[in-house]
């Protein structure tokens, strides 16, 4: 989930996420594989016991283990991927890394992207399909100060915004709402938003209001996905893997949802734990706080009352991004939905409990973390 500028940097593209790197960047993490969890062994013809073989595959993530990837670790780390058969290594991201690029030449065999970033790839013709939704709505917010007269994007016109260049909300936000604001490019960190209660600064909700909070600011967030503009968060493979081996991916999109799904409605201690030791910069404080913002929310569950459950995916939804995207010119023109996604691995079968009553689906930048 890193900002577009290091996710997808070496493929020159301007648009996607932002990035919510308020806290310096960790050393790169030690790589996670399920290759050290005990599997049962089977009988050999010869009367010993072999353990039944794994199908090796690699998951590049777009930035350092975080519970932003929580479902994932879960898996992992509650032996979901051997369970279908699969030896999973999960290879952190960061500053100078390529997740969609190795991904496009066949370095690894999954990665993670958001559907806006990836509707811009495949116009581009990079051989990329989306298979599976991780994330309904996406965490991407603007920070606003406390005091701040901007309530609404329609405020915005004249503000000073400290963003992506290029983005793609920006270019929506700008006309939908007829407005202009001075863009400021990001510098993946909050000084300055700190030093100037004017700045609006683009955030993750999970992220730097944690960090605004420790220093006694007061802010809030307007979440850009109630703009209009809501990519998934989605895993993507190389198109000629989903080819030749529909099965490996299957199995991957099931164990990772199944992880996503233990994630947000069982306990994600597994998870917590997995992260933190793969990620030793970060604190137990900060990755729990981001975990009940992501579970407590719409992020992973999505809204029940508009057909939407862990891991699901909605062909007109994407179709509407594909039109978004081609009517803010940010890609030539729309093409069809199945040149993007397909929704042959769509989880059916994963059950799709109530969220608690009392959860709130956007959780109020300065309020305790909920449990």
């Amino acid at each position: 989930m890193a900002c577009a500028v290091l996710s997808v940097g070496g493929l020159g593209l301007a648009g996607g996420p932002g990035c919510r790197r308020a806290d310096p960047a960790p050393a790169p993490p030690a790589t996670a594989s399920s290759s050290g969890v005990p599997v049962a062994a089977t009988e050999s013809s010869s009367g010993g016991l072999v353990k039944p073989a794994l199908t090796p595959v690699t998951l590049s993530t777009d930035w350092y283990p975080e519970a932003e990837q929580g479902g994932f670790y879960q898996a992992l780390a509650r032996g979901f991927y051997r369970e279908a058969g699969l030896d999973v290594r999960i290879v952190p991201g960061g500053p100078g890394t390529y997740p969609v690029q190795d991904l496009a030449l066949g370095k690894v065999q999954f990665a993670l992207a958001a559907s806006d970033e990836v509707i811009m790839d495949v116009a581009q013709s990079m051989p990329l399909v989306i298979v599976g939704a991780f994330l309904q709505h996406y965490p991407e917010a603007l920070l606003v100060h406390t005091e701040s007269p901007v309530r609404s994007f329609a405020d915005l016109g004249g503000a000073t915004v400290i963003a992506v260049p290029g983005t793609g909300w920006v270019t929506h936000v700008q006309r939908k709402y007829g407005i202009r604001f001075n863009l400021v490019p990001m510098t993946f960190e909050i000084s300055r938003f700190l030093a100037d209660r004017t700045v609006i600064q683009q955030c993750y909700i999970t992220n730097e209001p944690y960090y605004v909070k420790k220093t006694g600011v007061k802010a809030r967030t307007l979440l850009i996905s109630d703009s209009g503009y809501d990519p998934y968060r989605v895993i993507i493979v190389n198109r000629s893997l989903l080819r030749r081996q529909p099965d490996v991916v299957r199995a991957f999109v099931a164990a990772s949802l199944r992880g996503w799904q233990d994630f947000a409605y069982g306990d994600p201690a597994p998870a917590v734990a997995a992260i933190l030791r793969l990620n030793a910069q970060t604190t137990r404080e900060f990755v729990e706080q981001s975990a009940a913002i992501l579970r407590t929310g719409a992020f992973i569950k999505g809204d029940p009352a508009q057909g939407e459950r862990v891991g699901a995916m909605k062909a007109g939804r994407l179709a509407g991004q594909i039109a978004m995207m081609a009517d803010l010119r940010l890609i030539g023109a729309a093409y069809p939905v199945d040149r993007l996604a397909t929704f042959a691995f769509d989880p059916a079968g994963l059950p799709a409990p109530e969220p608690p009553a009392a959860a709130s689906a956007h959780p109020a930048v300065g309020s305790p973390p909920r449990t």
